[in-house]
């Protein structure tokens, strides 16, 4: 939302077709890492919780919420990979409504879903473990090698390890960053530019901002 302003148009000034393609692929990578979360959660992680706690429908209110977002987001994924392929049709204008109509509900979700898994101090910690760790490994089995060229670079760009005084999450081998950025993330590098962070957790200013643009792309 910061950074997707500044890409122009077809008829507008500045219009850089390649910007565009980028913008896009970066949107529908991004639908595609929250689509593939929710859906390991609703899965195995939330019926593994509801299974270990004795309380059928315990999970009920957030994949509720999930349903609320769920068709914004199919939205923004296949628009956004439609002007992948004719990206005149772009427009920042188009691409904001789509992501204004599920963005509240999506946001509400993201607050509420804290205070809600803090809650769960009242289960036993060890069994919330094996729930997230079954969920953990559903999800890489589900995945397939695409995943290294649009999923992880996202994950991974979007994920600041500095905060709080730092963390590790996610946790991945050491050389995972490295393989992203030097291999697989090269396939679509221009659509990383618009990550918050670096490969390693960093924060770095938007690059697609007018004060930080610059002529090259990294």
């Amino acid at each position: 939302m910061q950074q997707g302003p500044h890409i122009a148009s077809k008829d507008q000034p500045g219009y850089i077709e390649q910007d565009v393609i980028d913008l896009c692929f970066y949107a529908e990578s991004w639908c595609k890492t929250v689509n593939h979360h929710h859906h390991t959660e609703e899965t195995v992680i939330f019926p593994g919780i509801e299974k270990m706690a004795g309380e059928p429908g315990l999970l009920s209110g957030p994949i509720h919420q999930h349903e609320e977002f769920h068709n914004g987001m199919i939205n923004l994924e296949e628009t956004s990979n439609g002007w992948q392929k004719s990206p005149q049709e772009y427009s920042w204008t188009k691409m904001k409504d789509i992501i204004d109509s599920f963005a509240p509900a999506l946001t509400k979700h993201l607050y509420e879903e804290i205070d809600f898994f803090l809650a769960f101090e009242r289960i036993d910690s060890e069994g919330l473990q094996k729930c997230w760790d079954e969920g953990e490994a559903a999800a890489k089995a589900a995945g397939n090698i695409s995943f290294l060229y649009d999923i992880f670079p996202c994950v991974l760009g979007t994920c600041d390890k500095t905060y709080e005084g730092g963390n590790d999450f996610p946790p991945l081998p050491a050389p995972m960053p490295y393989a992203i950025k030097y291999w697989f993330g090269t396939y679509h590098t221009g659509a990383w530019r618009f990550n918050p962070c670096d490969f390693w957790g960093r924060p770095r200013p938007l690059p697609m901002l007018p004060e930080n643009r610059v002529k090259t792309r990294s």
